[in-house]
């Protein structure tokens, strides 16, 4: 009896919905700005989350080792491609690398920026590493090629803007461009790489604040089998005054906002749920006072109240669909734009892809939506289901 009739009930609420089609689509409306609202701050929040992973993924190191007043700094070069300059002495670098838990150590100088090192190449990040401890550099290169005396490479953001001019000038002395880096989404991009044996090349005026014997940035690769915290209380028990960063913290300064964020999508969420179902509440309200004849005439020829609430749940259901529909369509479409123009999302190369998570959170918007409008309808729908046939006739 359920199979026979799924259909009809389906037809007449589809028929009904497109009756009242003007008064039907003030809340499709609200709806689908319910669920774009919703499907954005899902995208957002999953798009930044996973686009930070991603980047800790990409340097290859499970331990980061900063100055600590220099954390902020890291994390803004590794994540936003924020040229920075920061310094410790080199023997924290030796303290660590020769640990038994350590499976690979390499560091790297950042000397000061292109913009102020030489005037012929767009802004970026001078980098200086050891070509033979190095994994965080090499494993991103088009064709790994041993630089030579003044050879670098360059990251993809500076390749693209070098053009074909393979001999810039950096820190007032020609360098050759001896390859270049696929595209990371990270610092790396906006870096140009040169080796550690030509720092005695660099003019102290040139170097700004770097001093011999100084690092920037230590990267650390762990043994399997290794507990990662272990290692950590390890280095800091070592170190105390020294900034550690592990691959599932690095951009705790954009998680901690991100929650912040979070949290206003929240409350904004909250609020557009309650005008949504106080919407599907009037609507159904006049559609029951409306409809409390045809409701009458069907309960007296044989229809229960089940019928009657499916068939007006059901055009609640076709309402909330088509909202949903048109929500998800305009959460990716924000989502898509304001890539490109949002800061945080621009710098950490955040954008809606059809994935498993995207789909996932789209499922969940439109299921949110659906539920909202069904809870709004719900009070009228079930107030007129259990009217009497008699009366509910003799009141039209």
């Amino acid at each position: 009896m359920a199979g026979k009739n799924a259909y009809p009930i389906s037809t007449i609420a589809a028929k009904s919905v497109f009756r009242k089609l003007f008064r039907n689509t003030t809340l499709v409306l609200a709806v689908s700005m319910l669920v774009a609202l919703l499907n954005f701050a899902l995208l957002f929040n999953n798009a930044v989350k996973e686009n930070i992973e991603a980047t800790a993924k990409k340097l290859g190191a499970d331990i980061v080792l900063v100055p600590a007043q220099a954390i902020d700094n890291a994390e803004e070069f590794i994540l936003e491609s924020k040229e920075k300059t920061f310094y410790m002495d080199k023997f924290v670098f030796d303290s660590v690398a020769d640990m038994p838990e350590v499976k690979a150590a390499t560091y790297q100088i950042y000397l000061s920026t292109l913009a102020s090192g030489c005037c012929s190449i767009v802004d970026g990040q001078v980098v200086a590493f050891d070509q033979k401890s190095d994994f965080v550099i090499t494993p991103w290169l088009e064709k790994a090629k041993p630089l030579q005396e003044g050879e670098v490479y360059v990251g993809s953001y500076v390749y693209e803007y070098l053009g074909l001019i393979n001999t810039p000038s950096l820190f007032g002395k020609k360098v050759k461009v001896a390859g270049h880096l696929k595209k990371t989404g990270t610092g790396l991009d906006h870096g140009l790489f040169m080796r550690i044996e030509d720092l005695n090349k660099v003019s102290a005026a040139a170097g700004g604040q770097y001093q011999p014997g100084k690092i920037s940035i230590i990267f650390l690769k762990i043994k399997d089998g290794y507990d990662l915290n272990a290692v950590v209380g390890k280095i800091q028990g070592i170190n105390p005054t020294i900034g550690i960063m592990t691959r599932g913290n690095i951009g705790s300064n954009i998680r901690s906002a991100l929650k912040d964020i979070l949290q206003i999508f929240s409350i904004t969420i909250i609020i557009s749920s309650l005008l949504a179902a106080l919407l599907a509440w009037s609507t159904f309200t006049a559609m029951a006072n409306e409809r409390r004849r045809e409701v009458g005439i069907l309960r007296a020829i044989g229809a229960n109240r089940g019928h009657i609430m499916k068939i007006f749940l059901a055009e609640a259901g076709i309402i909330s669909l088509i909202g949903g529909i048109f929500g998800v369509g305009i959460g990716h479409y924000l989502m898509y734009y304001l890539a490109g123009n949002f800061n945080l999302l621009a710098k950490l190369g955040a954008v809606s892809l059809l994935t498993t998570n995207t789909i996932l959170s789209s499922l969940i918007s439109m299921a949110a939506g659906i539920l909202v409008c069904l809870i709004g309808a719900a009070i009228p729908v079930i107030r007129l289901a259990n009217m009497e046939p008699l009366l509910a006739i003799k009141d039209a």
